[in-house]
């Protein structure tokens, strides 16, 4: 070997005799680098999870670098050979960059400028009720996220949330497809051809900005991706905004002023630059990406549709990587022949829930305690793999002190407690007495939330997920102390104005919202459940799954008897109709034999055992087929069951990935089945 050149695994001397010689020398050298060389080894099956789990326990960045050459030591000579070609990548990478001409030394200061610029950028974590002015360190706060590669079905259409529990149950079956990565993988490539393109998707709240965020951060610390010179990160709601033609390079000097005079240079060096494209459903052109004209030159003006498409399909900017993140409803319009890597974020695992507790408490006994409520009640813990719902389930617990006699059994339990927490710490009124003795504070808590619900509807109404300023549902909003907890703001500077963009901080927070609207108000118009409205708004099979659950959640009992403490509600004649028509739909299902998953989570979301006893079909069959089911969907079928006596005629579970343990669990209920599918 050659102390100042390569290693040579080939070498007489043996690669572990390598690495104990130059112990000294290769901390010193590798210190910066301990995140990639770890990503490398994962890759290759040289290390475990676990092992790099170890090595990142350590404090700082040289006592990592010694670990990892503890465990290389105890793995043996093969392994300590894929370490050494992996060093001598890194170290012919550091060569090219030293052969450069004396210029390199400029743009060797820009690579640094912004790589501060993206750390400061990136270095805090917006979480969704945060305060204004509250600093939450990234560094302090991140959990790590699954990610798989395999992608969604493009025909898939339903909702959004609904696909999880799929995911969840590919993973556990260790779908070969879908197999397991990290962040810093995602370039690597897969054998066939370079990974230029990558399409990053998931459901709301999965957590596909964080992992964008975790790149720009990992940039921006100069922690792996040395592949790139420069990372450009671009958003489609800040895209949304461009109403005229533009070129690529002022498109990306619109927040990257610092890049003017080295801009050329780094276009010119394309196969070194990642550009980074968040949310591609959020694109109001994104069903337009089917050109027939590109831009092919960075300084040639376009409209933005033409340059997004161009940059994708590779006419522009050639050899630059792309990474593309989009919700699964939004998939089916992106240019896919160009897509050279698809990915999947699916959340957490239960060792990352644990993370996000002992993170959000900031306290181990009471993230244990914390935890432990949560995973006494099983449709929390569910939800809990969902980050979005993580944070959302530890605010309840957090500010209600733990769970109580009134624990949440559903998911619109869950919403309303959110609810009625954020409204209780975003105003005067602390508790149930002064809300009692303050009418008025409660009839303009009221007028805000009917105002924030008929937002939701409409957009809803309308498949929008982003509301402009000039919207007039936004500016009836105007002056609100809390509306800012539930809607996400962006300003984004135009030539000779400011505008505003707003989105609900969560999808599934403005489907709450329509469906409290509906509740709240005497006639909703249009009325969404009036079948021919949904015809003429094109709403699928599906669309409104969620809405319905919510709706139904809303109109129990329990959650109105909840919400009236705090917000004046407006007569109860819908819930008196609502439940007959519940039961009759469900008999008819019952007896038909049609699709009833959806109906029977609608049920659910009521909590009245009582109501059962209503319920008399003729036949009963129960068909869930055709879907994916979760373990909280199994859980809904399982109730139901249940609480209806008699005979099962017919139980369909046809391809719903049904695993041994949701049979086990329903094991009783399925000798009652006459027949079973």
């Amino acid at each position: 070997y050659c102390t100042t050149g390569t290693v040579s695994p080939c070498s007489r001397m043996s690669s572990l005799t390598v690495l104990k010689e130059r112990r000294a020398t290769l901390v010193d050298e590798l210190e910066d680098h301990i995140d990639g060389l770890l990503e490398e080894m994962v890759l290759k099956q040289a290390f475990t999870r676990d092992d790099r789990e170890d090595v990142l326990c350590e404090l700082g960045p040289r006592k990592r670098i010694r670990k990892l050459l503890d465990i290389i030591d105890c793995k043996g000579e093969e392994v300590a050979g894929m370490f050494l070609l992996t060093y001598n990548k890194l170290y012919e990478l550091k060569t090219e960059a030293a052969a450069e001409p004396k210029n390199f030394s400029e743009y060797s200061k820009i690579i640094q400028k912004h790589k501060q610029v993206l750390k400061r950028r990136n270095e805090s974590m917006l979480y969704y009720n945060s305060r204004h002015g509250e600093k939450i360190l990234f560094s302090e706060h991140f959990v790590n996220l699954l990610i798989v590669n395999g992608h969604h079905s493009i025909e898939n259409k339903k909702h959004e949330l609904l696909a999880f529990g799929q995911q969840r149950i590919h993973l556990q079956h260790h779908s070969v497809e879908q197999r397991l990565i990290n962040a810093a993988q995602l370039f690597f490539t897969n054998g066939v051809r370079p990974v230029k393109k990558i399409l990053i998707t998931g459901v709301a709240g999965i957590g596909k900005t964080v992992l964008v965020q975790k790149i720009l951060c990992d940039v921006g610390n100069n922690q792996g991706y040395f592949a790139f010179d420069f990372v450009i990160h671009l958003t489609f709601r800040d895209l949304n905004m461009i109403s005229k033609p533009i070129s690529l390079r002022d498109l990306i000097l619109r927040k990257n002023g610092h890049l003017t005079k080295m801009l050329d240079d780094i276009l010119s060096n394309d196969d070194k630059l990642l550009i980074i494209l968040d949310g591609f459903d959020e694109f109001k052109h994104y069903k337009e990406c089917d050109i027939e004209e590109y831009v092919t030159e960075h300084d040639q003006p376009g409209d933005v549709v033409h340059i997004f498409a161009s940059l994708m399909q590779g006419e522009l900017l050639p050899g630059a990587s792309v990474l593309l993140t989009s919700r699964p409803t939004a998939i089916s319009y992106v240019p896919i022949d160009c897509i050279d890597r698809f990915v999947v974020v699916i959340g957490f695992s239960v060792n990352e829930i644990n993370d996000f507790f002992l993170k959000y408490f900031q306290n181990e006994e009471l993230a244990l305690t914390m935890l432990n409520m949560a995973k006494a009640n099983d449709l929390m813990f569910t939800l809990c793999y969902i980050p979005a719902f993580c944070y959302i389930i530890c605010s309840i617990l957090k500010e209600s002190k733990g769970l109580t006699s009134e624990s949440p059994k559903t998911m619109t339990d869950i919403y309303v407690q959110y609810l009625v927490v954020l409204l209780k710490s975003h105003t005067q009124c602390r508790t149930v007495t002064a809300c009692r003795s303050s009418s008025g504070n409660m009839e303009e808590i009221t007028e805000t939330v009917v105002l924030l619900g008929r937002l939701a509807y409409v957009k809803v109404l309308q498949h929008e997920t982003l509301f402009y300023g000039n919207d007039s549902e936004v500016q009836q909003l105007a002056g609100s102390d809390f509306v800012s907890t539930f809607l996400d703001k962006t300003s984004v500077q135009e030539p000779y104005c400011t505008v505003d963009i707003y989105s609900f901080t969560h999808l599934t927070v403005q489907e709450f919202f329509a469906a409290l609207y509906y509740v709240l108000v005497e006639k909703p118009d249009p009325d969404v459940r009036d079948s021919e409205v949904c015809h003429q708004q094109g709403m699928s099979a599906g669309y409104l799954d969620l809405f319905n659950r919510f709706l139904s959640g809303l109109l129990s009992q329990r959650n109105q008897s909840l919400l009236a403490r705090h917000i004046q509600l407006r007569g109860k004649s819908k819930s008196e109709f609502y439940v007959p028509w519940l039961l009759d739909e469900i008999r008819t299902l019952c007896e038909t034999g049609a699709n009833i998953l959806n109906h029977l989570h609608c049920f659910f979301e009521q909590q009245n055992s009582s109501l059962a006893k209503n319920i008399h079909p003729k036949v009963l069959r129960v068909n869930v087929s055709d879907d994916p089911l979760s373990p909280m969907d199994f859980g809904v079928v399982k109730y139901f069951l249940n609480l209806v006596s008699g005979n099962i005629a017919e139980l369909d579970l046809t391809a719903t990935n049904i695993t041994t343990e949701s049979l086990r669990d329903l094991q009783p209920l399925l000798y009652r089945c006459e027949k079973l599918w």
